[in-house]
């Protein structure tokens, strides 16, 4: 075992993905560290916020026989699955480069930059109107935002937050998708019903301009900082720390449970409640809205919980929570998209944002926990689980298709999500973090 080796054995858990004085001297959280992760969650929210605009008015989208506006874009499921998949095909293509480019330009250019991402793709959109084309153009511009902010927004508040509250900061910081989604479900069709879908698009370009300019005004990075991702050479040499299994199944599991909560609920969950009966239930654009909010919502709260939960239990026990969700899914899918009776969906409501929150906010540190040799070796776990996640991202048009092809959405799932749950429940039983790492956290 070589020297470097030896110094990452006698540490108790996987190294920050960072690293500058104040983590490294276990200093006192500054105060200005809190300035810091307020700019730097701002930022990081305006990607998402842009990403889940259209499901919470997904109507000014996808034709609905009925029950569609005037003027709405006419696609149908997959189509409308499609505008969720371009924002996802960036973010695919970034999710193992992230790192480089952060590298290469700073913390400050690339998390700028995906703010920038945002904004130019949203005014493509506004300004293309109701062309498909430009549609799918600036939805594909938008996905710059979840590509680059996912890797630089926590490695910026990593230098800034010594062991003791580095966890609360980034507990807090995974709220940005299910607070942007609960927040854009409460917000937009108000907005919608006064404005149209332009004028939901335009708020969200006027907030990432706002995150830029409060970002670029109050950036810092404390003395002594180094980003830890360029500690290893080449991008070929840091891809070889993936020779690990164990990081693959995990990444199998994160993909399955991405499928099913994005993929699915996120997009489709507000069209089923308002499709008129027998297709789902009739409800009002901001009664589906917040039906969605309240799944988002729960999932804030579980987010960080699930994350607690994750680092408490001894190894040989942290299969639990992967465990857990695939068994949830196989439950709440029926309970969310039956349509026999009505008062069975608040149920599963409920039960997918816990189980939204303990997978989003429970998985993801297994990545650092499994690939703990370096901070490159977690920062690439942490791609792994970029690249699922955007992976899945792009199953909204599969399950979309199989909707236009005439099935309930509770046949979509049974041929679809139910089969990939009992995949991920297998694959969830051979995860054993650490088994295959060269550290085991005592």
């Amino acid at each position: 075992m070589d020297e470097k080796d030896r110094s990452v054995e006698s540490n108790r858990g996987p190294r920050p993905l960072a690293e500058s004085e104040i983590t490294i001297k276990e200093e006192k959280t500054p105060r200005y560290a809190w300035v810091i992760w307020i700019i730097t969650f701002l930022i990081s929210f305006a990607a998402p916020m842009a990403q889940f605009k259209i499901v919470s008015i997904p109507l000014y989208f996808i034709y609905v026989p009925g029950v569609s506006p005037d003027g709405c874009f006419g696609l149908d499921a997959s189509g409308f699955g499609m505008l969720m998949t371009m924002v996802s095909l960036i973010g695919i293509v970034l999710a193992f480069p992230a790192a480089f480019i952060c590298r290469k330009l700073g913390l400050k250019q690339t998390i700028a930059l995906s703010a920038i991402g945002v904004i130019i793709g949203g005014l493509v959109e506004i300004i293309g109107g109701d062309n498909i084309a430009t549609m799918m153009v600036g939805r594909f511009l938008e996905g710059t935002g979840i590509g680059l902010a996912g890797v630089s927004a926590p490695t910026l508040i990593t230098l800034w937050f010594p062991d003791k509250t580095r966890g609360l900061a980034l507990g807090l910081w995974c709220c940005w998708v299910p607070l942007s989604i609960t927040l854009d479900s409460i917000i937009c069709p108000m907005i919608a019903s006064s404005m149209g879908w332009q004028g939901v698009f335009g708020v969200v370009v006027a907030f990432a301009v706002v995150a830029l300019v409060l970002f670029l005004v109050f950036y810092r990075v404390p003395e002594g900082s180094v980003a830890g991702y360029s500690a290893e050479g080449s991008f070929i040499e840091c891809v070889k720390l993936l020779n690990n299994p164990q990081i693959w199944l995990l990444g199998l599991v994160f993909f399955i449970f991405i499928i099913g909560q994005t993929g699915i609920v996120n997009t489709y969950l507000s069209t089923f409640l308002q499709s008129a009966p027998p297709v789902g239930w009739g409800w009002s654009e901001a009664a589906a809205g917040m039906g969605l909010a309240v799944v988002t919502g729960i999932s804030i709260i579980a987010n960080p919980l699930g994350g607690s939960v994750t680092a408490k239990l001894p190894h040989r026990l942290k299969r639990i929570v992967p465990v857990g969700v695939a068994v949830s899914y196989l439950i709440c899918f029926y309970l969310l998209f039956q349509n026999s009776n009505e008062s069975l969906i608040w149920i599963g409501i409920v039960l997918m944002g816990i189980c939204g929150g303990f997978g989003g906010g429970g998985l993801r540190p297994f990545a650092p926990t499994i690939m703990n040799q370096s901070a490159m070796a977690a920062t690439m776990g942490m791609a792994v689980m970029q690249f699922a996640q955007c992976l899945g991202n792009c199953f909204s048009p599969v399950y979309g298709a199989i909707i236009d092809g005439g099935a309930t959405y509770w046949e979509a799932c049974m041929t679809t999500i139910i089969p990939l749950s009992v995949v991920m429940l297998i694959a969830a039983f051979f995860i054993r973090p650490g088994k295959d790492s060269p550290v085991r956290c005592k």
